[in-house]
């Protein structure tokens, strides 16, 4: 064994060949996992508050709406650019700068007392979030030998669960006790102790330039991620149906579709493009990051749907809903961690398959005959879609990270959480819809039967989804080669034909 400049332990073995690993892997584990656990909570803890704020500052619910779309467009929009910029910068550089980002815009937004200055400190922290999203992925793939890496991406899952889940309490707590403003100040302690502790792990090598950035891409593809996520969310007047939002939806997905085509054209031509077409040819990265986002858009819809059919459907009460909301979050919690475990033990691909066969085996259920289930048996299904999740991301994640060259984890990083991202708002937006054709023209006494058969058609369709998913994630290695036979060599070890 000997030791690299970066002070990294640089091992040999028995076939010759070398990896290197840091020595503080764990140490990297733990900084990127309390980093991810701080962007996290720019989402659904805040998300909880938004009827506070909108009450606080005088404005409507559609208002307040932009103080969480604001922070996904930046993020989403800038996800693949700042993985991009790690892998040429050194991650770690990236990280840190995210994390003072975010932390910075946290504490300014908790000391807002207007919209306009509460959507733009969203937007900043977007901007934050995604240069610690789009790297942390990488910095765990880097630090943490491949033996190890399920049980590492598994406890980076499970530190996104634990943010919502804490995150949200503290919000309501905020709410009843102290003010809507507490909600922002909690991550500035904890994005100093993240930035102390990154800034003693190794640097990494810096191994390009700002020439190299793709800037002519990394613009067309904000543009065009922009607006798919504005064509995805309902800013037009009127109902929650086709025919009240066409004026409005029609042209923004034209407007995307071009955006996002002339972007993949541009990235076939220049000399260093922001999408590695390369490693999207190949057949077992492709179908990963596709069914990761698939998985998060049957989830989020599954999250979002559940409550309406509880609540308006049943006509349970909201405690109700929390303790099956609960129930699938323990899952996911538990499962991320116990996958990963498990994983790098069996190394088998089989474990992806069946936690996404439980997301679209539970989808299915609910839309064949979720409305008419009891209570009981509704919570668990909502545990296994939370564990079927809570799996497939550890398994999947590993998998891809793994599989991406060292030069490129940050693309792949980028990709990972960019169709995380992608599928929530897809999901909420898909199943949203659905949930609105079939209440529309349906009288009062009706709604409850309408809002049961919502569910389920939304359902039904998110579970065909993530069947589609399924299948992606099978056929590459039902389709793929067998690996080269061994002979011995002459020195007594065995070497690939």
């Amino acid at each position: 064994m000997m030791r690299s400049a970066e002070g990294a332990r640089v091992i040999q073995d028995a076939a010759g060949r070398v990896e290197a690993r840091p020595t503080t892997g764990w140490a990297t584990l733990g900084t990127v996992s309390l980093g991810y656990l701080l962007v996290s909570w720019g989402m659904a803890p805040i998300s909880a508050i938004l009827p506070t704020i909108s009450d606080d500052l005088g404005i409507d619910v559609s208002a307040a709406g932009w103080v969480m779309n604001s922070y996904f467009l930046l993020l989403v929009g800038t996800l693949l650019i700042a993985g991009r910029v790690g892998d040429l910068f050194g991650h770690r550089r990236v990280f840190a700068c995210g994390i003072v980002v975010f932390g910075l815009a946290s504490g300014v937004a908790g000391l807002t007392a207007s919209l306009e200055a509460l959507i733009v400190t969203r937007a900043i922290q977007g901007l934050g979030a995604s240069m610690v999203f789009g790297t942390s992925l990488a910095l765990v793939a880097e630090a943490v030998p491949n033996a190890r890496r399920g049980l590492a991406i598994g406890i980076l899952t499970m530190s996104s669960g634990l943010a919502s889940l804490a995150g949200v309490v503290f919000s309501a707590y905020a709410v009843e006790h102290l003010t809507w403003h507490w909600a922002f100040f909690v991550p500035v302690p904890l994005a100093a102790v993240a930035l102390l502790i990154a800034w003693r792990l190794p640097v990494g090598q810096r191994t390009g330039s700002v020439a190299q950035i793709d800037w002519q891409g990394g613009i067309l593809l904000f543009a065009g991620l922009t607006a798919l996520m504005l064509s995805l969310a309902h800013f037009h007047e009127g109902e929650q149906s086709f025919e009240q939002g066409a004026h409005y939806h029609l042209p923004m997905h034209v407007l995307a579709a071009g955006l996002l085509a002339l972007f993949a054209w541009v990235e076939t031509r220049v000399p260093q493009p922001l999408l590695q077409l390369g490693m999207l040819r190949e057949g077992r990265f492709a179908s990963g990051v596709l069914a990761n986002g698939i998985a998060h858009m049957s989830m989020l819809a599954s999250s979002f749907l559940l409550p309406f059919l509880l609540e308006r459907g049943h006509g349970l009460v909201p405690s109700d809903t929390a303790r099956l909301m609960l129930a699938m979050q323990a899952c996911m919690l538990v499962c991320s961690l116990g996958a990963g475990w498990l994983y790098d033990r069996a190394r088998t691909p089989v474990l992806g398959w069946l936690t996404m066969g439980s997301i679209a085996g539970g989808l299915v259920t609910l839309g064949l005959v979720g409305a008419s289930l009891p209570y009981a048996a509704l919570v668990g299904i909502a545990a296994l879609l939370g564990a079927g999740l809570g799996g497939f991301t550890t398994v999947n994640n590993t998998a891809v990270m793994s599989g991406a060259p060292a030069g490129k984890r940050g693309f792949a990083s980028g990709m990972v959480e960019t169709t995380r991202q992608l599928g929530h708002s897809v999901g909420v937006s898909m199943s949203s819809s659905i949930m609105a054709g079939a209440l529309a023209g349906v009288a009062v006494a009706d709604l409850p039967l309408a809002y049961a058969l919502g569910f389920e058609q939304a359902a039904l369709v998110m579970g065909l989804m993530a069947t589609v998913g399924l299948v992606a994630t099978v056929l590459p290695h039902l389709s793929g080669r067998r690996a080269p036979a061994a002979r011995p060599a002459p020195t007594g070890r065995t070497v690939a034909t």
